[in-house]
């Protein structure tokens, strides 16, 4: 949540000021998902305007303007989600104030208060119980115009419909729509009960913050623009319909209202489709191939005798051991050098740390959005670079960061040579009349670095340059960008991120866009903001029950469910799904075990989202937190961990060759104990068969039976290697810290 500073004098207003009037109405709407809030205030000082500020507008004054409605009062009427919100008015654009008459508040990080809203009862306290046919219809929620609860895709032909029940209150829940699917997930009902005939079933998908999560996957036929739908809930011989008018028993359950849903606007969230089959790579240009010694950064080599220091700065030998400030010479040449050896391992997308003009060896610090570093090579060298992966099928990402440049920028160095005179002042949050550094600096920087500047990405200048740089590399090639704290931009201007998507996507229409977001990432995720962010809550939850043992598989399949439970459909296939980066400790150092790391591996490759290998991890490079993550790629294959890359290999070969692990549904079969596994199954209407993905994170072999639709399953891991299906019934004998793949016949 953002929080604002206020001047003294203002702070001291707005105190005085704490006895206007202030009120809140709030009604629910359509599905008990949302409720529409009327906010009012009574200003008792001067008021030329007031505006609503709030989490729910990015804390913008400027995005929620209030109204007079006589007698010195502001109104305003807004239609905000279920659950926590906070806000203060804000008087003639900056005076801001608390509502004096809602007692709820927390602090602001400010010495100072904001009100709270909680719209609906919040977590419920207990679930219900299944069978007992009764509902708890305050439970029922779906929101038609949020894009979690309704979103189409795949051409607009497939709409994916999620609601809400109190947790394991229901038996099942079913939608009746007009006009009839083609197909659905669940095959729509035939003859089980004559009012239940052609609805379409929803399957339980998760269960969060105290509700299970239904969803339905309909398909249907081309030319379809409008659907109407309610759902029916069913416990015993209860039936509770939740429509348009809200929840109801009556005629059981038809009478509670069709919602109209318009295809092209439950569309307006669209992801790229060459996302959904990629499987990325991630490269630390400076350690991964010296392919142009001529190129190398002008520093001295470390003196004979001299021990390494963590804040060394030299141009080390290749594979000696990293430091903060050291270099060894990788380039965009090293990475052409390397495309066919990437290609043989399976990779058909890479991520490449930025490659801009900078002082450091990770290239956050940029001195010149628009220019390659020297020491990676030249404008010409990435566009060679381009043009060789699209000739062998890969696409690549770039990476920056437009919260901060680095102090070498020439922006930044203008204004050091040139104070307030310079073109460039407003670029940055500079106090006083000239740059100063010491004892600290004079200007906003990134957590206290006065070498990392921060932008005014307010400055219409500022904007309009990052904008320039995000098409120009799009322009040159790129297939999308990786975004560098977002969240920080965010905190200054809530509609940069808005307005580069626009651009981004005018230009480029399949360029992905990945948000670096360490938690959980809704906010960023309604479809005007990031495809994806990079997922880090998945590598936890991996690593967590795959790699450290600290937690069993039901905690597992909860932790996965949040998201699949919460990221709309568009979101969710796309995912940045890593297992380490250059700002983590590498996979095989936090599992110490590379058993384990290949474990964690074969459930990356088998989950919904594309996988994304961190350069090394598929020979068995291991390190610490930074600078040890970042070390040089040990090429000489004696230093290699075999195993690990061919294991690499068959994973992205089975999932190139089986559409079910790229573009599958996810069912949850087995989560007990140290067992998880889960089936990929082919979208109504798509072609494919079905992937069984079965995990034994325990130290002892593990036995299960599961119910399959098959005849026949295929190792698609071990050549050769047939099981049959028995009466419906897969017996399967898992090997302790091991996973295994089947594709289903």
């Amino acid at each position: 949540m953002r929080k604002h500073a206020l001047a003294s004098t203002l702070a001291l207003l707005a105190f005085a000021a704490g006895l206007a009037h202030a009120k809140v109405d709030s009604e629910p709407v359509e599905g008990g998902q949302r409720y529409r809030v009327t906010f009012k205030h009574t200003p008792v000082i001067a008021a030329k305007s007031v505006s609503l500020a709030g989490s729910f507008n990015g804390w913008d004054p400027k995005k929620t303007p209030m109204k007079e409605v006589g007698a010195g009062t502001y109104e305003v009427t807004l239609e905000l989600k279920k659950g926590h919100h906070a806000y203060k008015f804000v008087l003639n654009g900056d005076v801001w104030q608390h509502d004096g008459d809602n007692p709820k508040t927390e602090p602001d990080g400010k010495s100072g208060l904001n009100s709270v809203l909680e719209l609906g009862s919040g977590e419920p306290q207990a679930p219900g119980k299944e069978g007992d046919g009764k509902v708890d219809a305050g439970e029922l929620l779906h929101d038609p115009a949020s894009i979690v609860d309704c979103c189409a895709v795949d051409g607009q032909r497939r709409l994916v419909l999620r609601m809400q029940t109190l947790a394991h209150d229901v038996e099942r829940v079913l939608v009746d729509v007009t006009p009839r699917p083609e197909a659905a997930s669940e095959k729509l009902t035939t003859g089980r009960a004559s009012d239940d005939d052609g609805l379409a079933p929803l399957r339980r998908i998760a269960t969060a913050g105290g509700h299970d999560v239904w969803e339905a996957r309909l398909y249907f036929a081309k030319g379809t623009t409008n659907v109407r739908y309610q759902f029916l809930v069913k416990d015993g011989e209860l039936t509770v319909g939740l429509g348009k008018k809200g929840a109801s028993a009556k005629n059981k359950g038809k009478d509670a209202g069709r919602w109209d849903v318009s295809l092209a606007q439950a569309a307006r969230f669209d992801t790229p489709e060459w996302a959904r089959d990629a499987v990325f790579y991630q490269i630390f240009v400076d350690r991964f191939l010296n392919g142009d010694p001529s190129n190398d950064p002008k520093l001295p080599r470390r003196p004979d005798g001299k021990a390494w220091n963590v804040d060394d700065g030299y141009l080390e030998e290749w594979g000696q051991e990293p430091a903060h400030f050291n270099f060894f010479g990788g380039d965009l040449r090293g990475v052409s050098m390397k495309l066919d050896y990437l290609k043989s391992l399976g990779v058909n997308a890479l991520y490449l740390n930025p490659i801009f003009e900078a002082r450091s060896n990770h290239k956050y610090d940029s001195a010149d959005y628009e220019k390659v570093d020297p020491a990676f090579g030249t404008q010409k060298e990435f566009e060679q670079l381009v043009q060789a992966c699209e000739q062998r099928g890969l696409r690549v990402i770039l990476d920056a960061v437009f919260n901060h440049t680095g102090d070498g920028h020439y922006a930044f160095q203008d204004c050091v040579q040139n104070g307030k005179n310079s073109k460039f002042w407003k670029w940055y949050f500079i106090d006083g009349d000239r740059v100063s550094v010491k004892p600290k600096p004079n200007y906003k920087c990134w957590w206290g670095f006065g070498s990392l500047p921060q932008l005014n990405t307010r400055n219409p200048e500022v904007v309009n340059h990052l904008l320039h740089v995000g098409e120009k590399w799009l322009k040159d090639g790129s297939s999308g960008w990786r975004l560098d704290v977002p969240n920080e931009v965010e905190a200054v201007n809530p509609e940069f991120w808005p307005e580069f998507r626009r651009h981004v996507k005018r230009l480029k229409p399949d360029a992905y866009i990945v948000g670096e977001i360490w938690t959980d990432a809704r906010q960023y995720l309604e479809g005007d903001r990031f495809d994806a962010v990079m997922n880090y809550p998945f590598r936890s939850a991996a690593l967590e029950f795959l790699g450290k043992g600290g937690i069993d598989a039901a905690k597992f399949e909860d932790l996965l469910g949040q998201q699949r439970a919460t990221y709309p459909e568009p979101a969710l296939r796309v995912q940045f799904n890593l297992l380490g980066s250059h700002d983590t400790e590498r996979l095989l150092t936090v599992v110490s075990d590379a058993r384990r790391a290949r474990l964690c591996q074969t459930f990356q490759f088998a989950y919904l989202g594309p996988p994304v290998v961190y350069y090394g991890d598929e020979v068995g490079v291991a390190g610490g937190k930074d600078p040890e993550c970042r070390r040089c790629f040990p090429w000489d294959e004696a230093k290699q961990d075999a195993e690990t890359r061919e294991h690499i290999r068959l994973l992205a070969r089975a999932r190139a060759q089986e559409p079910s692990l790229r573009r599958g549904t996810v069912e949850t079969l087995a989560a007990s104990g140290k067992t998880f596994a889960f089936l990929r199954e082919a979208e109504a209407g798509d072609a494919g068969r079905a992937v069984l993905c079965v995990l034994n994170a325990g130290d002892e072999p593990a036995t299960l039976d599961l119910h399959l639709r098959a005849k026949r399953a295929s190792d698609l891991l071990v050549e050769g290697r047939m099981l049959e299906v028995q009466d419906g019934i897969l017996h399967l004998e898992v090997p302790p810290i091991s996973g295994t793949l089947l594709g289903l016949d």
